[in-house]
């Protein structure tokens, strides 16, 4: 008998070939796997499409949120298929996560594509999304020559002077100071570009602001909105200051606000609070720096309210010095309210600024006429003990000297109870800008009036001979 011979099908013949044949798409990873059409849309999601010229199918690999973490390149891998050009596309994997650097990572997302529809050369596909992922997701920005920009900019602010644009700013009180209400109003002022606190503005081009919030409920932010509005007579528009209610950590989410901040053209995010955005967890930097890395991926302004710390001695927000380094612009609220008034003094204490110019205090008398208005009013100096007692040495120094002018360093830490060596360095250090003294011995100071208009100035002690 003879040996029987082994039948080789037409698809197999076609299939060593790499000629397509069938449904006209490669069944193996051929290496003619034409390039796809690479786009990015307004999310940053990078999309890659093929067309098949011969059948008209259409298969899109979609790879959002790429991430880099060590020596890790991670995205989240989506795919579609459509017969042509005029059928609606079909979801063969909604979203999963990939791990480009591994093999085993990708061998799944294969593995797991031939299932829902074989020989379509999905890996080949993979490889060249891959390939092209990885020119155009960089670690940063494309390397500059400093000295080749022109006309550096200064710092520029979202909100003046509390905002800087670009930046993440930090607001730091106790509960029950109306920083929620303050965080408010930088969003008002910041979509308006009108003040409705004295001393503010915000002139850039605006853009919508997204309110995320951890402690209160969209009722409550609508109402304090609506009550600033009316206080500053400013007409409610739409479409302006959007609001979501938080409950995962801020890293959790980070890929889905992205999508909301891309594609409604945020601005400005405020984040109240920032003890909830990390889990609880202000003093674990390892939930503190990936926070400041995710707000720092949405290339926005950030705002972020956190209680400041519970010690009189501490500067800047509880939790770990993280809070504190990271940020780029910090100021501290400090209230005071006599109880059954509808009124609350307020100050503001500058204490980090990213260009290390740090702003006077700002000091307000917030009216409540509940249900109909919040109105902020300007106080010229500090007018309540207890919110002077938390303000910088100087501030205490210059209110104590508008006083009793002419005093004696020893008579000023006498009252202020500071050390005498304590208040003769600050008042040294502000000779000249913000107090001056006499030749006497021992010297005796006063404040210098920045607003007075008059042609008579101090005589310093310099000046004489």
């Amino acid at each position: 008998m003879g040996v029987a011979k082994e039948t080789i099908s037409a698809d197999q013949i076609a299939d060593q070939l790499g000629i397509e044949n069938g449904n006209g798409m490669p069944s193996k990873n051929s290496p003619d796997m034409p390039p796809p059409k690479y786009d990015v849309n307004a999310t940053g999601e990078h999309m890659f499409t093929w067309q098949d010229a011969t059948t008209g199918e259409i298969f899109r690999i979609t790879a959002s949120h790429p991430d880099r973490t060590g020596m890790d390149f991670w995205c989240v891998l989506a795919v579609q298929y459509r017969l042509d050009r005029n059928s609606q596309p079909v979801s063969i994997m909604p979203g999963k996560r990939w791990n480009l650097t591994s093999t085993s990572s990708t061998t799944q997302q294969v593995q797991s594509l031939n299932r829902r529809m074989p020989d379509r050369g999905w890996e080949a596909r993979l490889v060249q999304t891959e390939d092209l992922l990885r020119q155009h997701v960089q670690t940063g920005e494309d390397l500059v020559d400093l000295s080749t920009v022109e006309n550096p900019p200064p710092p520029s602010y979202a909100v003046y002077p509390i905002l800087e644009e670009g930046q993440h700013n930090i607001i730091g009180a106790d509960g029950g100071s109306t920083k929620s209400i303050l965080a408010q109003a930088c969003c008002i002022m910041y979509v308006s570009g009108k003040s409705i606190i004295p001393g503010f503005t915000a002139e850039k081009e605006q853009r919508p602001a997204l309110y995320l919030d951890y402690e209160s409920s969209k009722g409550t932010q609508a109402f304090r909105k609506r009550m600033l509005l009316t206080g500053a007579g400013i007409t409610e528009e739409a479409g302006k200051i959007y609001y979501k209610k938080m409950s995962s950590p801020i890293a959790d989410a980070a890929r889905e606000l992205y999508d909301i901040i891309k594609s409604r053209n945020i601005g400005l995010v405020v984040i109240d609070s920032g003890s909830r955005a990390v889990g609880g967890e202000t003093s674990t930097e390892n939930m503190v720096i990936p926070y400041f890395n995710a707000c720092s991926s949405w290339g926005v302004t950030v705002l972020t309210v956190v209680h400041k710390a519970k010690s009189t001695e501490s500067r800047g927000p509880a939790g770990v010095a993280q809070w504190w380094n990271q940020a780029r612009n910090y100021w501290e609220l400090v209230n005071d309210q006599t109880p059954g008034q509808n009124e609350v003094y307020v100050s503001l204490r500058h204490d980090k600024a990213n260009d290390e110019s740090l702003s006077e205090p700002l000091s307000y008398r917030v009216e409540f006429n509940s249900p109909d208005y919040i109105k902020y009013h300007k106080e010229d100096v500090v007018i309540s003990d207890k919110i002077l007692s938390e303000m910088h040495i100087s501030t205490r120094i210059q209110a104590y000297l508008q006083e009793t002018p002419s005093s004696t360093a020893r008579e000023i830490a006498q009252s202020l109870e500071k050390g005498e060596n304590h208040i003769g360095n600050e008042l040294r250090k502000n000779e000249g800008k913000l107090f001056y003294g006499t030749a006497d011995k021992p010297r005796r100071w006063s404040t210098i009036n920045k607003d007075d208009d008059s042609n008579q100035q101090p005589e310093f002690h310099w000046m004489k001979d």
